[in-house]
């Protein structure tokens, strides 16, 4: 990772290594984000970093958990 100093303030740069464009190296800020996520229950939006999902990764494949929300309290996965 790349740094700039200058004034107290130190700026960064962040690449991310992508196997499934052929090993091309990929801006941080050019991947989308999921900001919020959507009750299956109540349709309440909910932030997604106040939603902690525990992954599991098993031969391979990635398997989330389940997340509950704060309004209706439904667990949705």
């Amino acid at each position: 990772m790349a740094t700039t100093k200058g004034k107290g303030i130190i700026m960064g740069y962040i690449e991310v290594y992508n196997v499934d464009k052929d090993g091309e190296w990929t801006d941080l800020n050019d991947i989308p984000f999921i900001t919020t996520i959507n009750c299956q229950l109540c349709n309440e939006p909910t932030e997604a970093h106040d939603i902690i999902i525990p992954a599991v990764i098993k031969d391979g494949i990635l398997t989330a958990g389940t997340w509950q929300c704060r309004k209706c309290k439904t667990v949705n996965g």
